[in-house]
């Protein structure tokens, strides 16, 4: 019965790896320990090793990896959030909702200034329902 929790360690990394998820690896701490702990207690009381110490570390490791994600990986803005803040030109009179070219990309654009004419300048100000929310830039 020793070869399952060696089976288990590894069928949780391979699951981690697939799903590029850390939460399941923390599993393998309590799966290892029963491992350890087959050559001298009984199966039922490695089941509750495994799962008692998996479980622990699984709380504790996912807060230890949040902290080292949120820490040391870059959250650049995705593609469509790079928009907020930027100045576009009116190709046509944009009143409340319309739809417009922005980087050549067809947008629907809801204006909750103005009216904004033909060559004037908007600024994009968030991003609401896969539409882009845009004041008039005074100049």
């Amino acid at each position: 019965m020793n070869w399952i929790w060696l089976l288990l360690v590894v069928i949780v990394i391979v699951l981690d790896i697939a799903t590029s998820n850390v939460i399941f690896s923390w599993l393998s701490i309590g799966f290892v320990a029963a491992f350890i702990a087959s050559g001298f207690l009984d199966f039922q009381y490695q089941v509750v090793i495994a799962f008692v110490l998996g479980i622990i570390f699984i709380l504790i490791g996912n807060n230890i990896t949040k902290k080292y994600i949120r820490k040391n990986i870059n959250n650049e803005p995705i593609l469509v959030d790079k928009y907020i803040g930027q100045l576009f030109v009116a190709d046509k009179e944009i009143s409340h909702e319309t739809q417009h070219k922005v980087n050549g990309i067809y947008w629907m654009l809801i204006n909750e200034g103005p009216v904004i004419h033909e060559g004037e300048h908007f600024r994009v100000v968030e991003i609401r329902e896969n539409k882009l929310v845009i004041i008039k830039e005074e100049n």
